[in-house]
């Protein structure tokens, strides 16, 4: 606990998981009844996910973490939680940010003078901007598990009984052949190796029902990042990757392929693009560990066609990748 890092980063002590012991089997139920919880509020209902222990935090007087995204630490990890014993101390709200502005903040009982006695939590998604404030007096303490998809679901068959939205089953089923290729742009962002290995598995709350809907309605839906910045980083390389929703690459390419963008929030062009998305590097602060660990956060997006359609669609696709010497 005595390695020091960057304390204008970050300001605190931590401990390993394997030096952290829980006396109480009460913790770990708890813990797991909370995984249900976290389950259903994110979007995840009757799939079994798992707390894994990443760090016990303390952060005294002046501790804090600047705004940063966490590193993925687990295959199929899609959130954080962070479980807080009881703790005397001011300050240390943890702020999650989206678009750069904040959009949630959470005291863990300090405003409802519950912080001494009672244990809180808060769960953001792993992509979430977010940091610590600092502690004016005390002591805080804090746990961090990674939330993660079970090794045994990682590939979920998706089930047809499962509700959906009705309005959006209803607009695309109105789609006829011939129609354009549509894609759906991602609001979270994600890596290439969560994309790449996992699929739509990866995906975060609603997204994850999209591509399932998809399917109930017979449709294709496969993953393109956003392309990848060339040396120049004031402009983007016109180059697209392509991922099958089971994961894995299919190709990529610079040809050019025409599709209508779901607008569902009638942002504008321009809003919709202004977003720091593609190929943004992000570097996770590792706290007291010493070196950052480097983690790519892009934006994906959803690209669909109906199954009538595949084999015109996948000749196109496929012609559009030749264009490129890198494509399969």
């Amino acid at each position: 606990m005595t390695t020091k890092t960057d304390e204008n980063v970050r300001k605190s002590w931590q401990l390993a998981p394997e030096l952290v012991q829980f006396k109480t089997p009460q913790w770990t139920a708890g813990i797991k009844k909370m995984a249900v919880t976290i389950a259903q509020r994110l979007g995840y209902k009757d799939i079994p996910l798992q707390c894994v222990l990443y760090k016990l935090l303390v952060y005294g007087e002046g501790g804090h973490f600047v705004k940063h995204q966490d590193t993925e630490k687990q295959d199929g990890m899609i959130a954080t939680l962070v479980v807080q014993p009881p703790s005397l101390h001011e300050g240390g709200d943890l702020v999650v940010y989206r678009d750069g502005e904040e959009k949630h903040r959470h005291d863990f009982g300090k405003a409802a003078g519950t912080a001494t006695y009672l244990t809180h939590y808060a769960v953001h998604y792993a992509d979430a901007e977010h940091a610590v404030e600092k502690v004016t007096k005390g002591y805080r303490l804090a746990l961090v598990y990674s939330v993660c998809l079970p090794p045994t679901k990682l590939h979920l068959e998706r089930n047809p009984n499962k509700p959906m939205s009705e309005a959006l089953a209803e607009a695309i089923k109105t789609m006829k052949p011939g129609d354009d290729m549509f894609a759906l742009l991602l609001s979270h962002e994600y890596t290439k190796q969560s994309i790449g290995n996992l699929g739509s598995r990866a995906l975060k709350g609603l997204q994850f029902y999209i591509v399932q809907l998809f399917h109930e309605v017979y449709f294709y839906a496969s993953f393109g990042d956003i392309g990848d910045w060339e040396e120049e980083r004031d402009r983007r390389a016109e180059k697209t990757t392509w991922y099958g929703t089971d994961g894995g690459s299919i190709g990529s390419g610079a040809g050019k392929i025409k599709f209508n963008f779901l607008n569902s929030v009638g942002e504008t062009l321009s809003q919709m693009w202004q977003k720091p998305f593609g190929s943004s590097y992000m570097h996770g602060y590792m706290g007291n560990e010493g070196p950052t660990k480097e983690t790519t956060y892009q934006r994906y997006a959803i690209v669909a066609w109906p199954e009538v359609d595949d084999e015109e669609n996948w000749r196109v696709m496929v012609k559009a990748m030749k264009n490129n010497k890198g494509g399969p």
